[in-house]
This record gives C-alpha cells, sequence and structure tokens, in this order.
C-alpha cells in the first residue's frame, strides 16, 4: 500500500512529517522506535497489517476504528492516532490496560500532533532514552 491508500482504507489525513517519514527509510525515527511502514517483511512492522489486527486479534480487547496505530516501543505498547478529533490527536495504548481502560483515563498520555510526538521523541533520544529500560521501570 502507498500511503494515499492508508489514507483512504484507514480515513486519516497523515500529517506531513509523518508522511515525511514514512517516505524517508533514513529518518531516525525509524531506529527510535518500532515505525510502522508501508511496505516490510516484517509484519509487527507493517501499517495496514498491523492495524487490521489489531482490529480483529483480540475480541475480548475490541480495537475501535477510530484508534489508528502507528508505532511502539516494542513491547506490546502503541501510539495511535484517536480520530475522533480534527486535526487527529496522539494516544499512548499501554499494554497493561486494555483498550477500554487507556480510552477512559482521566488524564491519558498523548500529544496534540504527531510534530510534537515526533519532537517529544527526539528530544527524549538526544537525551539518552531507552524505552526499553524505561519500560521495566515503569513496570517496577
Amino acid at each position: 500500500m502507498d500511503i494515499s491508500q492508508i489514507e483512504v482504507r484507514f480515513r486519516i489525513q497523515l500529517p506531513e512529517r509523518h508522511r515525511q517519514a514514512l517516505g524517508d527509510p533514513s529518518d531516525p525515527i525509524h531506529q527510535w522506535c518500532d515505525f510502522l511502514v508501508l511496505s516490510t517483511p516484517y509484519p509487527l512492522l507493517d501499517f495496514a497489517l498491523r492495524n487490521e489486527e489489531l482490529r480483529t486479534e483480540d475480541p475480548s480487547n475490541p480495537w475501535p476504528d477510530f484508534l489508528i496505530a502507528f508505532a511502539s516501543n516494542g513491547c506490546g505498547d502503541y501510539w495511535a492516532y484517536d480520530t475522533r478529533r480534527q486535526p487527529p490527536t496522539i494516544l499512548y495504548i499501554d499494554p497493561d490496560k486494555s483498550v477500554v481502560e487507556n480510552l477512559a483515563a482521566k488524564e491519558p498520555y498523548g500529544f496534540d500532533t504527531f510534530d510534537s510526538w515526533y519532537a517529544d521523541y527526539a528530544r527524549r533520544k538526544a537525551e539518552g532514552f531507552n524505552s526499553e529500560l524505561w519500560w521495566k521501570n515503569r513496570n517496577a
């Protein structure tokens, strides 16, 4: 699938910065996280396939159509667009909670825009952020 097919299939207009990162394999975001891409031999990194699977793989924890995953820290979590708002906001979907619990959080962890999410990731990486260490400490 190309970007326009993704946008039609998931009913979203991807922000320009996201489109640039998808089109540039050398963009550092691909090293900072498991950034879902348009074409890959790895199913867990395939944007369309991963989103389709999230909607069907666990009927007890339904993934609504208005959430569109685009990245992960590689531990079962996801960064996703919440398309109920325009422009879509970014939500962190914690794997230790159901999707419903994540959505019901009084103060969900997220960002107003993709650009602010990207800038935060860049800042944390510049400061030496390690997502595996963060995950271990978060669950300690």
